[in-house]
């Protein structure tokens, strides 16, 4: 019997784009803009300048387009300067399983600069998207006691073999060779859960790109027969046992037709996953009910369990002041919407993070788990509440599934704001049409090189 490397190999190798059906290919192309949305947008910050100084350094040309850049540099290069910058803002997908959190679109910005650099279509490009999705969320869903970061593990290292899928499909690996990657690619990136604990650094950006980036390497050593191990995931000295605390890794095999991309949730605010909930809560009480932040005595979120509990919810998060830190915060994300009543890229400027009407808030601020939440986050939901104190009265909301979750999904008009929001400054809105139009119907570009050029162009 084949191990699970060897048969997630084999799916990778043998699932065909007239496998995915419309619902899926169309969710993908969504996923693909709202993606690039986030590369965009995080093109000025500080990690994504500083890895584009740094790849120049090591590579003056190569295969790839570093979106916002005209020269190219190698692929596996390429896929992690563009990868930071997509990460950079924590606005991009998100899906939560019992095991891991997974933001499966971190491996996207490494399929896009292989198929650029290896002249694959776009059909070529949106399988082998689907395909990293379809391995990642698998880790996500293992059905562990416990959510494998209170263990230590940071859920990253899941990119390390979705990416390697992927990215050994655009090469045209064989089966037993995908295996070959996916083993090479996971035995060098389990990352610890340290690197999200207390004040977060610009690490909090560069995690998942690099594990993903580095898939390039392993798919191309495995296309020239170097061999990885086979029994990596189950063996006695393997992820199951080293990692997922025994848990059977079977269900680490996709099957087909069973398309998890659809269950990924993508986000209205650049915030992290499980904050989208008490944002859009805020927002509609001080909306519906005109509260001023200064007649505010109390704010009280309400959450499931893991919210309460997980590694990255700490003190730190009370006062934040970087963005890294504060985009992780509850306190900080929902005073920041109260006050401004959105909750966008700009809430994370140095003077939001300053703000002290933001400040004072955060001050009347608790946070507690409600057991009807957790049963619900365990169901897939994404819930929680904000109940406001007022002289005027207390007042409440819930929300179960927040806009952008698959049960409350953002729209191709939804993403397609998102989008031009954060791509017109870069790239001008005459070339972010073009990249919505052909994003619409990617899968008929004759190869990806075409496509990717028009990211190159910098608005001026």
């Amino acid at each position: 019997m084949q191990t699970v490397v060897e048969r997630i190999g084999k799916y990778a190798a043998d699932l065909r784009f007239e496998d995915l059906g419309e619902r899926v290919t169309d969710y993908a192309r969504r996923i693909l803009l709202d993606s690039l949305a986030c590369a965009c947008g995080g093109l000025a910050s500080e990690p994504a300048r500083t890895v584009r100084s740094a790849i120049r350094e090591l590579d003056a040309g190569g295969h790839a387009t570093v979106i916002g850049e005209s020269a190219k540099a190698a692929a596996q290069l390429a896929a992690l300067a563009n990868g930071v910058a997509l990460r950079y803002q924590d606005y991009n997908d998100v899906y939560f399983g019992p095991a891991w959190t997974a933001h499966p679109s971190d491996n996207i910005a490494t399929l896009l600069a292989t198929a650029e650099w290896r002249e694959r279509s776009g059909g070529d490009f949106l399988l082998a998207t689907v395909i990293a999705y379809e391995v990642q969320m698998r880790f996500s869903d293992l059905p562990v006691a416990r959510n494998l970061w209170h263990a230590g593990w940071h859920h990253t290292a899941a990119c390390a073999y979705a990416a390697a899928a992927g990215t050994g499909r655009l090469l045209e690996l064989n089966g037993t060779q995908i295996g070959h990657a996916i083993a090479l690619s996971g035995a060098r990136s389990n990352t610890l859960a340290e690197i999200r604990h207390g004040d977060i650094p610009m690490d909090k950006a560069l995690s998942a790109p690099i594990v993903a980036s580095q898939s390039i390497l392993y798919a191309l050593l495995a296309g020239r027969g170097f061999t990885g191990c086979s029994t990596l995931l189950e063996g006695p000295y393997g992820f199951r046992h080293a990692v997922a605390g025994g848990v059977d890794v079977e269900p680490l095999v996709p099957q087909r037709g069973d398309f998890r991309i659809l269950k990924v949730g993508l986000k209205p605010y650049p915030v992290e996953g499980m904050t989208p909930a008490m944002v859009q809560a805020a927002i509609e009480l001080r909306n519906e009910h005109r509260i001023d932040p200064a007649e505010i005595e109390a704010i009280r979120i309400l959450a499931h369990e893991e919210a309460v509990t997980k590694p990255s919810w700490d003190r730190s998060k009370l006062a934040p002041t970087t963005k890294e830190t504060a985009d992780h915060s509850f306190y900080y994300c929902v005073a920041a919407a109260i006050v401004a009543g959105e909750v966008t890229p700009q809430q994370f400027t140095d003077e939001w993070l300053r703000n002290p009407a933001v400040a004072t808030l955060m001050a009347k601020t608790t946070i507690e788990a409600k057991p009807e939440f957790t049963a619900l986050f365990r169901q897939g939901a994404r819930p929680a509440a904000v109940e406001v104190k007022t002289p005027r009265g207390t007042f409440y909301r819930e929300v179960t599934y927040p806009r952008g979750d698959p049960q409350n999904p953002m729209t191709w008009d939804d993403v397609t704001r998102k989008f031009r929001t954060q791509a017109e400054p870069v790239l001008g809105p005459r070339i972010a049409r073009q990249v919505i139009d052909r994003v619409h119907s990617i899968e008929k570009e004759a190869d990806m090189r075409s496509f990717a050029r028009l990211l190159a162009r910098r608005h001026k």
